[in-house]
């Protein structure tokens, strides 16, 4: 299946930090989040969604910013989130970053679909300047599979100037040995305001890394929200045409039709189960 997937009207984000963060990623520095909802305490979180849902909104892509250890703050957030999705049937998706063992056994019936950003090559671990280990990315990963939701999707960011072609094949070698749902690939976007701004970005190098990956997948793979518009078309249409990917996230409207792709209204890491509901 291939397929592209656009968050329109059934499926939203919400920042349960607002715009705050404690980290000044080299590719963000607190702009993406900026941009979301805000619901900053579980009051505050019920109440935006009921008000989305009686709107039409059935799935949740619950972000934010992260503590200096690269934690997202949502354990208080757990209960209301589970009364939510009992009372309403609602899909929800986590951007947890690095998490507890307890925490992430307490996710297990509650989120449906875990998008984990691994920031486990030097560039990666480097652009975030956190507390916490390298490593701890490869425990959180281990016991979100072993004991997290049923769906967990890395997600590894191509194209930053610490990481080699072999770093982040060996990324993708380590992530794929833990079997996950599916592999997800970002392109960091030069930001303005960001020290990004001026980087430039090698397009064959990344179809190139996206085909590895692939490859370890089995084809279990899917292009990211994140990659900058001056590569997209070019992008979308290779990894489509080289069949490198099953799912795309915005895919450029030219790439849409040439392709004749369905469009899903939801996060690209939607389990199949969910599919028919989210088409639009």
């Amino acid at each position: 299946m291939m397929a592209g997937f656009i968050s329109k009207s059934k499926f939203t984000t919400i920042s349960i930090t607002g715009g705050q963060c404690s980290l000044n990623c080299f590719y963000c520095g607190t702009k993406y989040i900026s941009s979301m909802e805000g619901a900053m305490s579980p009051e505050i979180f019920e109440k935006t969604v009921r008000r989305l849902h009686s709107r039409g909104v059935k799935g949740f892509l619950v972000s934010g910013g992260f503590d200096r250890d690269g934690k997202l703050p949502v354990a208080p957030f757990l209960p209301v989130m589970r009364k939510l999705k009992r009372e309403l049937n609602l899909v929800f998706n986590l951007h947890p970053g690095l998490q507890d063992r307890e925490t992430i056994e307490e996710m297990r019936d509650v989120v449906d679909i875990v998008d984990f950003e691994f920031a486990y090559s030097p560039g990666s671990y480097h652009a975030k300047g956190i507390r916490a280990e390298r490593e701890a990315y490869v425990k959180t990963l281990e016991d979100l599979i072993d004991r997290g939701p049923e769906y967990i999707v890395p997600h590894l960011m191509l194209g930053l100037p610490r990481d080699s072609e072999e770093d982040l094949r060996q990324e993708m070698e380590l992530v794929s040995t833990f079997k996950p749902y599916l592999m997800n690939f970002l392109v960091v976007i030069p930001t303005p305001g960001t020290p990004s701004r001026a980087l430039k970005v090698d397009l064959n190098k990344v179809i190139s890394l996206i085909e590895y990956g692939s490859r370890l997948m089995a084809g279990r793979t899917s292009m990211g929200c994140m990659r900058p518009y001056a590569i997209k078309e070019e992008l979308d249409r290779a990894v489509l045409s080289k069949g490198l990917v099953q799912r795309i996230a915005n895919p450029h409207h030219r790439v849409i039709r040439e392709f004749n792709l369905p469009i899903y209204d939801a996060c690209c890491s939607l389990p199949e189960k969910y599919l028919e509901e989210f088409r639009t």
